[in-house]
């Protein structure tokens, strides 16, 4: 795993996620294919998986891994707290809506980011104010998208990372924008293309425009590199407890 600065760093200029289904052998491929279009992390999706523990997602996020040197890229995984404390990935997201990210934090430990799923402006607004989410992915649609881009504008340094979530593809990656996001987070747009490498470059191409034309973003550009060495605001971190289950 990368150092928390690089994490912290690296997730405030993200502008792609890719996520992907846990599905053996094509993780790793489409992985590689995803980093190298300019993808910025790659999120290996296990839901609400019924099994604890199985070797599939550590082979998947190791297939992950492996695929970011090349590019420095964030790893990342969608699921069940307990999982992720032995898979240690860069971001975490919750797939449980009724997940404590307090105690997540104090199972995950520091080194690992943690983003909330958020489907409503509830949601939305919670994980903005609590001090153990660090991102967002939020969606679906439009109206919710507007409502995150009011309430953590992207170009205010202060505010946390968000990315737009919920079907995106290429066509429809220009309203998302104009609805106020300046990150995404795909699915099939990816996976599902004849090339998924050129469908990465051609969606990162599109959010790197939005980003570099808007001149405030040279402010979140620049608190990117500052003093903070994470996304919590100054919040103290203690060490992961060994007998903690969630």
């Amino acid at each position: 795993m990368t150092a928390l600065m690089g994490i912290a760093t690296r997730l405030k200029l993200a502008r792609l996620i890719h996520i992907v289904a846990d599905e053996g052998d094509t993780v790793g491929p489409l992985a590689r294919a995803s980093y190298a279009g300019g993808a910025d992390a790659v999120m290996l999706d296990e839901g609400l998986a019924e099994v604890v523990f199985d070797d599939s997602a550590q082979a998947g996020l190791d297939a992950i891994t492996e695929a970011a040197r090349a590019t420095q890229g964030l790893t990342a995984y969608f699921g069940r707290p307990v999982r992720a404390a032995a898979l240690s990935p860069d971001l975490f997201v919750l797939s449980d809506d009724e997940a404590n990210p307090a105690r997540t934090r104090k199972l995950v430990g520091e080194w690992t980011l943690i983003g909330r799923r958020c489907n409503t402006t509830e949601e939305t607004e919670a994980a903005l104010a609590h001090p153990d989410v660090d991102f967002l992915l939020v969606g679906p649609g439009l109206p919710l998208i507007r409502h995150a881009a009011e309430h953590a504008p992207q170009h205010d340094p202060k505010s946390k990372p968000w990315f737009a979530v919920g079907g995106i593809t290429l066509e429809s990656l220009p309203a998302v924008i104009r609805g106020g996001a300046k990150r995404a987070a795909v699915g099939g747009a990816i996976t599902r293309a004849s090339n998924p490498e050129a469908a990465a470059m051609a969606l990162k191409d599109i959010l790197r425009e939005a980003w570099n034309d808007d001149e405030r973003m040279e402010a979140v550009t620049a608190s990117a590199f500052g003093t903070s060495p994470n996304l919590s605001f100054g919040k103290p971190v203690s060490p992961p407890p060994t007998d903690l289950h969630l």
